[in-house]
């Protein structure tokens, strides 16, 4: 059932998106802002059980071992993002950070668009689109 809810939830900000582009983005801002929020409550609650339990392989893979392309090339902020992953609790705050990003990205596409990234000299680059 999830996966349908996706597909209308995708439909409905396309649709949004046809008749004015800005709200489609603000729309989507108060998912990712609803995420953030959601997920730091989770944390505040279960904080000490989750620092008890093991980050999942995938987790580990996806922070820190896996192509770190979206990390460094495409944000909206200049910085180099390596959390670190010693336990689940640690997993979470990726992934709330993860949404705190995306707010950020819903914010500057209903204004401008512009891109920084990290170049070989660990200098910041900034594209405006």
């Amino acid at each position: 059932i999830a996966q349908h809810i996706a597909v209308g939830y995708y439909f409905v900000v396309i649709f949004l998106y046809l008749l004015n582009p800005v709200e489609a983005y603000n729309l989507n801002q108060e998912v990712e802002e609803h995420a953030y929020a959601t997920y730091d409550q989770f944390l505040k609650e279960n904080e000490e059980e989750l620092k008890e339990m093991k980050p999942p392989r995938v987790a580990i893979e996806y922070y820190l071992e896996g192509d770190m392309y979206m990390f460094d090339e495409f944000q909206t902020e200049c910085e180099l993002r390596r959390p670190v992953i010693d336990n689940l609790y640690d997993v979470f705050v990726a992934i709330r950070e993860d949404e705190a990003a995306h707010v950020k990205t819903m914010e500057k596409l209903q204004t401008e668009l512009d891109v920084s990234s990290m170049n070989e000299d660990g200098e910041c680059e900034v594209d405006v689109f």
